[in-house]
């Protein structure tokens, strides 16, 4: 060989040897979960796993994070399945060479929270025992991922006889536009009306739990019939203006599930600190930071006749 020249480098013809269902597979693989109507486009690891879901309202298969260039065919593109079944649902995880199965009942579901900042984005179950079990996925698959969103909450809420629905409160307005638009998102998928019962814009001077100075993301409470729904950024302030709130972040807690709550007031010799609102459903709390005290809210849960405590 000349002085100064390489060896071609051989590259595999990955198409050539793949099957037709690895072809199929690998040419419509992408950042987005698809719904499994076919049996032939369930990933061969997860088919014995899937066998006993074939009357699921939704099968999804959620794809690894990966770059396209770096996917060939025949190799396992998809990390995790989910099935969604009117009792419960079954996450399904490749794990090494094994997938691992866990089923959950729709009584053990005492919350759900929907997060996504640009791309990146978070489906979680939150249990009566405290755990959680969450699904990631590229945010191109948010409308499906409303869809499954809208179903679980109609099996998870456990409807009961509830208080008269508040008319919208002239002095509850929502100005904000991420609050504005989360509102009307809420309000177009109904079909239960939605009323926000506290709203704290974004951006007013704030301090942190160390005492430090920031800017508060703000946080909205909404009432359904059935539902205490959470809207806030994930997490309540920001360095000042040289750091964006990308972040979008909803909490659907049902009314039937909360065993108590407890509000936690600002301390009072340090101005701009937030109140917490802690509540409680059976071994899992969820907890708020407001910057104003959440009133109509506490009112809410106490026509609901949910315990106070603290």
């Amino acid at each position: 060989m000349a002085w100064g020249l390489r060896r071609p480098v051989e590259s595999h013809d990955w198409r050539r040897s793949a099957s037709a269902d690895d072809l199929r597979e690998y040419d419509a693989f992408g950042p987005w979960i698809y719904n499994v109507t076919a049996e032939r486009d369930t990933p061969k690891r997860f088919r014995a796993a899937c066998e006993r879901h074939q009357g699921a309202r939704f099968l999804l298969k959620a794809p690894r994070a990966i770059e396209r260039r770096d996917a060939h065919p025949g190799m396992d593109l998809y990390i995790a399945m989910l099935a969604v079944h009117d009792h419960g649902a079954s996450f399904m995880r490749l794990t090494g060479e094994h997938v691992t199965v866990q089923d959950i009942l729709w009584d053990e579901v005492v919350a759900l929270k929907s997060y996504n900042n640009l791309l990146s984005a978070s489906w979680t179950l939150m249990l009566r025992d405290g755990g959680a079990i969450s699904l990631d996925y590229n945010a191109v698959s948010s409308d499906l991922m409303d869809r499954v969103n809208i179903f679980v909450r109609s099996r998870v809420v456990g409807h009961s006889e509830a208080p008269d629905v508040l008319d919208p409160d002239p002095v509850v307005t929502v100005v904000d536009p991420y609050f504005r638009y989360q509102l009307s998102a809420k309000r177009r998928a109904g079909p239960r009306p939605v009323v926000p019962i506290h709203v704290e814009p974004r951006d007013r001077l704030c301090r942190d739990a160390a005492n430090h100075r920031k800017l508060s993301t703000g946080v909205m409470f909404l009432d359904t019939p059935d539902e205490l729904i959470i809207v806030n950024r994930g997490k309540p302030t920001r360095r000042f203006f040289f750091e964006s709130p990308y972040a979008s972040n909803c909490i659907f807690v049902p009314y039937a599930g909360l065993t108590s709550f407890t509000l936690v007031p600002a301390p009072t010799d340090r101005p701009g600190r937030f109140c917490e609102l802690a509540l409680q459903l059976d071994k899992l709390v969820i907890r708020q930071s407001c910057l104003v005290a959440p009133e109509r809210v506490v009112a809410r849960l106490a026509a609901r006749h949910v315990p106070q405590t603290g």
